[in-house]
């Protein structure tokens, strides 16, 4: 079946393809340094956070997201693709900013740190709700598996780099300065994602269509595809979601490492991410998305399992954790682009930011409840601080981590209800 994208010229999604990679160069800063980096978690300790609103930081996203994405979709309806990215991207550029400016606060600082964080997630569920149908122009369904791959491989090996040097720079005691310009620059930075996004081709059918959103979610609510994929995202999600940060804030707050090597050592992730994302087209080319599936589960059930058992005593133990990070961050990567596939597979034309929109509000259900609830149980010191597990010894966060891989454990049994597991559909589903 013949999509929008095939009627442009090979030029035009060319073109489409390679703004799309500018939009993402220029915002992926701010994204990767909000989920994956521990430069916002340093910064807002630096403000006075404590370790379990460090934690409930890095899920601000997911809960707004979460509450949002459904509404955000009837707004991107209304209002039209690009008029959505446009308030997004502004709405970001000004939480960096406040955030940078938090330490002219005085006693309100941790306060305006923390509200500059929540008005920089708070525009992602808008954005989230305009992006994927603007791809879709320009995207047609062969082309999409390699683009998300080199797109993200791309944006992964810019911030990578740029992490790794600023957490060199940093040094064991960063000061506010420094922090302060790397958190304006990075806000800045997402200006030249809207210039990119507004030079989109468009479908001017779609931009043109007002949608009930009534109808629209009812559509979605009947694809049966489409819920099975989303709820199995949102438990996976709720089960894997806490394992990037809270290795950071167990390797700051219990093994003891200082700023800088934390940083440092979150490059790691960034560069398990950026394989992920690079062998992604290979990987889907040869193993097909069904066993793709399987194997992303099973690696980060590995992943928290691992740190689990591997406790700061282990010999080795930098190494081993680091191990483990990379798989988890590798397969986060590659889970990752895995969605952005689906989303549009399961996208029925004509419906495709409410599918999206809803794909996504069940995806941060579960990273909502996995991060809010991992940054509970360590607020309220719910945990024993040590226990034993026969001849081991496992701290708080190790219960944690153990918790995680067991529930990952059980949800490998509803891998068959997935779409990619089942060779014929009644509803829309395009691969």
């Amino acid at each position: 079946m013949d999509t929008f994208a095939d009627t442009l010229t090979a030029r035009e999604r060319r073109r489409g393809r390679l703004l799309a990679c500018f939009a993402c160069w220029f915002g992926c800063i701010s994204e990767v340094m909000v989920d994956s980096s521990a430069i916002v978690i340093l910064y807002l300790s630096m403000m006075g956070g404590s370790k379990s609103e460090t934690m409930l930081s890095t899920g601000f996203s997911a809960v707004f997201s979460m509450l949002a994405m459904i509404p955000c979709a009837a707004l991107v309806a209304r209002v039209g693709l690009k008029r959505a990215a446009s308030a997004a991207c502004l709405t970001g550029c000004a939480g960096f900013l406040l955030m940078a400016a938090a330490p002219f606060f005085g006693p309100w600082r941790k306060a305006a740190a923390m509200a500059g964080c929540l008005v920089y997630c708070a525009q992602r569920a808008l954005y989230g709700a305009a992006w994927y149908p603007m791809l879709d122009v320009f995207l047609r369904p062969q082309d999409r598996g390699r683009f998300f791959g080199t797109m993200r491989f791309t944006y992964m090996v810019l911030s990578g780099t740029l992490f790794y040097f600023v957490g060199r720079l940093m040094g064991e005691k960063p000061s506010v300065r420094l922090m302060q310009g790397v958190l304006a620059a990075t806000g800045l930075l997402i200006l030249g994602r809207l210039v990119c996004m507004l030079r989109f081709p468009e479908n001017p059918a779609e931009e043109s269509v007002r949608i009930d959103w009534r109808r629209a979610l009812g559509i979605s609510i009947r694809n049966g595809p489409l819920v099975a994929y989303s709820v199995y995202v949102c438990l996976l999600s709720a089960a894997s979601t806490s394992i990037v940060p809270l290795t950071l804030i167990y390797l700051k707050n219990h093994v003891g490492l200082d700023a800088g090597r934390v940083q440092v050592f979150s490059t790691v992730g960034i560069a398990g991410s950026v394989a992920g994302f690079f062998c992604y087209g290979s990987l889907l080319r040869v193993l097909r998305l069904r066993r793709l599936e399987t194997g992303v589960h099973l690696a980060l059930a590995a992943a928290a399992l691992v740190l689990a058992f591997a406790g700061a005593g282990t010999p080795g133990f930098l190494g081993v954790a680091g191990a483990a990070y990379f798989v988890a961050a590798f397969a986060g990567s590659v889970f990752m682009c895995n969605n952005s596939a689906e989303y549009l597979a399961l996208a029925r034309p004509g419906n495709k930011p409410m599918a999206v929109a809803f794909l996504q509000t069940y995806q941060n259900v579960g990273v909502s409840v996995g991060r809010a609830g991992t940054a509970a149980v360590l607020g309220a010191d719910l945990l024993a601080p040590t226990w034993r597990l026969g001849p081991l010894e496992l701290c708080s966060y190790q219960t944690l981590f153990l918790l995680a891989g067991a529930a990952m454990v059980v949800l490998l049994a509803l891998l068959p209800t997935l779409p990619a597991f089942v060779p014929r559909h009644d509803d829309y589903y395009e691969p």
